[in-house]
């Protein structure tokens, strides 16, 4: 009899055997469809093997995905280490690496024509660093990370590193927290690497997913472009794990296993021999103390590629009541002047929507989510809509509680401001960038060729201008409000909001134009807007710091996450306060070397029907935090009560 083991993407332990069909060339490495507790699911297959047990009832194998091994034992070995790590199970840890796509698409049409381009030289100081990284060998850290003012030449970096290991056959993994960077970087790398490039991202089909995993896998392609999860993409013998702009929290996934791509890059260097190479202006705390702590190598970029110099930051004090005064005096000029020499510009509003609250001006009345304790947002044709679950109702015409008519649109979201820019510069070319503007495929290709050609005068847009876009003609970028996201209830607050405005401050002046950014702000005496003038990371870096080692966050600790959600408030609690007395009977028995903070609600304390309580634990030894996690969390379980373990969580809310 011939035997399989598979692992199934459920939220069980080990491996399950099952009989192969007769006459099959069924072989570990390959995707095949079970019978699993009576539904028809995924599996993948780890072992095949003889074995005369006649007497065991197994079940057979329904039916073969694959004709051929698309992952080896170095995914199953990756995949057990995340289940280690993020408190999941290796068949949960497969399902989110490989693609769910079951049929290979062969055709795929490149929307770029590869073009000649000038080779790239390297200044001295991009010279050195090239060097230091490939002369480094296993023994002395393969692990690097760039600081870099933004536009010093990382890129270049990256690519000079990547063409050294493909000429030596290997194969190549370049990382990009958002698509909108996969496309611009696809470009300008499809010119150099031709078809050995491809790219990999949510946004494509899961049979075009498919097909890109098996060119990569075959070694057909040797180098791939994309988003988190291209971190897992396999390949003969992978040399270099490229991640760009490493401090973003888009490389944390947010769904079981909620792994952090930087530490899945750090395992395969250890088990694959590999490279891996970040780089950011503004690292990620913890990054940058492990590095100037031995971890891994830390190198600096102190100037700007080419002739480009940083830009003169402004820091101007608003008081909005309505939505015009989100435009300073000081922007509308320099915006004028910017459009009448043919300049660019672009506007971070850090937000989207109409305008995203309505409130009654005579009782101060809120419409809400009747699902989430959050305020819903107004958008066109009188349609107000919850971010987070997606109810969606009309627009009252009177307050639902004091029945006045009086009802506000407080706030400015980007389409509102469009009509604002639209108004005060009459003739000026408006592109809009939001989560609701990009879901259209040519949204990111119209924008990248408009502004490349000068078709438009005002890029408006939330986090994503901000986000690694290089564009020469940008002459001036202006924030618009940049006091959001400084006081929410997260200890990576200021950290985020600093690094989105540096960020922000290096997407002008990146050509031979100078540049000037204008920082919007009700209170222009927080410390960090004086750091932000300077575009003096470091400094900001110290200050955080001294904050995080005195309350003992990380990088001074590790910490957890355990949230309970359900649609019963009683079940909820009392399942949160349970999980609270076994956690703490297991550190009676190993000690106070884990720190329990709660259990409370969370910030955001319902969400699509569920409420929500949370636990934190903090530790310095991240296996002490682990046992307790997996000695306690099975006590919350019943109908619709559920358990969301996050291990390092980017988002506290």
């Amino acid at each position: 009899m011939i035997l399989t083991d598979v692992y199934v993407s459920y939220p069980v332990e080990g491996f399950f055997t099952y009989k192969a069909p007769k006459g099959s060339d069924l072989r570990p490495g390959v995707r095949v469809k079970v019978d699993f507790n009576n539904r028809t699911t995924i599996a993948f297959v780890s072992r095949v093997y003889s074995k005369n047990d006649e007497t065991r009832e197994l079940k057979d194998i329904i039916s073969i995905i694959d004709d051929e091994p698309i992952f080896d034992e170095r995914l199953i070995s990756l995949s057990e280490y995340i289940a280690s790590n993020y408190i999941c199970t290796t068949g949960e840890a497969l399902a989110t690496a490989l693609p769910a796509g079951q049929r290979s698409l062969n055709r795929y049409k490149n929307p770029f024509r590869q073009e000649e381009t000038k080779p790239i030289e390297l200044t001295f100081e991009q010279k050195v660093i090239y060097r230091n990284i490939i002369k480094s060998d296993k023994k002395d850290n393969l692990c690097h990370l760039i600081y870099g003012v933004t536009g010093s030449g990382k890129t270049e970096i990256y690519i000079e590193i990547a063409r050294y290991l493909i000429r030596q056959n290997r194969s190549v993994i370049y990382l990009v927290p958002e698509i909108s960077l996969s496309s611009q970087i696809f470009k300008r790398l499809y010119n150099i690497f031709g078809n050995e490039l491809i790219i990999y991202h949510s946004n494509q089909t899961a049979n075009h997913r498919l097909s890109s995993w098996k060119r990569f896998y075959k070694g057909d392609a040797k180098i791939v472009i994309g988003t988190r999860s291209a971190v897992f993409l396999q390949c003969p013998d992978l040399g270099l794990i490229i991640i760009d702009e490493e401090h973003d929290t888009s490389y944390k996934e947010h769904s079981v296993p909620k792994y952090n791509v930087r530490r899945i890059a750090f395992a395969r260097a250890r088990d694959e021999n590999c490279y891996v190479v970040m780089g950011s202006a503004s690292p990620s705390v913890e990054s940058l103390f492990a590095a100037e702590n031995g971890l891994f190598h830390l190198h600096r970029l102190e100037g700007r590629f080419g002739d480009a110099i940083l830009p003169k930051v402004e820091i101007v004090k608003i008081s909005p009541k309505k939505p015009a005064d989100m435009f300073s005096s000081r922007l509308k000029l320099f915006s004028k002047k910017a459009i009448d020499k043919g300049n660019q510009i672009i506007y971070l509003l850090n937000k989207r929507g109409f305008s995203p609250v309505v409130v009654c001006n005579s009782c101060g009345f809120t419409l809400e989510c009747p699902d989430c304790s959050i305020s819903l947002n107004y958008h066109n044709s009188d349609n107000m809509l919850c971010h987070y679950c997606g109810f969606r109702r009309l627009l009252p015409e009177k307050c639902e509680k004091c029945n006045s008519e009086d009802m506000v649109k407080l706030g400015t979201g980007t389409q509102r401001f469009e009509e604002v820019i639209k108004n005060t510069f009459r003739n000026a070319r408006v592109f809009r960038l939001d989560q609701d503007s990009s879901r259209k495929k040519s949204t990111m290709f119209n924008l990248l060729d408009q502004m490349n050609k000068g078709e438009i005068d005002i890029l408006l847009g939330t986090q994503m201008v901000a986000k690694g876009f290089d564009f020469k003609n940008v002459s001036v970028v202006g924030v618009l409000l940049a006091d959001i996201g400084l006081n929410l209830p997260d200890f990576r607050a200021s950290e985020r909001t600093f690094a989105l405005l540096l960020q922000m401050a290096g997407r002008c002046g990146r050509g031979e134009i100078p540049g000037r950014v204008i920082v919007q702000t009700l209170d222009p005496d927080n410390k960090i807007f004086s750091y932000l003038k300077n575009h003096d990371y470091f400094s900001f870096y110290r200050d955080e710091l001294i904050l995080r080692k005195m309350l003992d966050y990380p990088p001074f600790s590790r910490i957890a996450r355990l949230l309970v959600r359900g649609k019963d408030k009683e079940k909820v609690i009392e399942k949160i306060d349970l999980l609270k007395d076994k956690i703490n009977d297991r550190l009676k028995e190993i000690g106070d070397s884990v720190k329990l903070l709660g259990p409370s609600q969370a910030p955001l304390s319902k969400i699509a029907g569920n409420y929500r309580h949370h636990i934190v634990l903090k530790s310095k030894n991240i296996n002490d935090l682990k046992d307790v996690i997996k000695s306690t969390y099975n006590c919350v379980h019943g109908k619709d009560i559920y358990l969301e373990i996050d291990i390092d969580p980017y988002d506290m809310l």
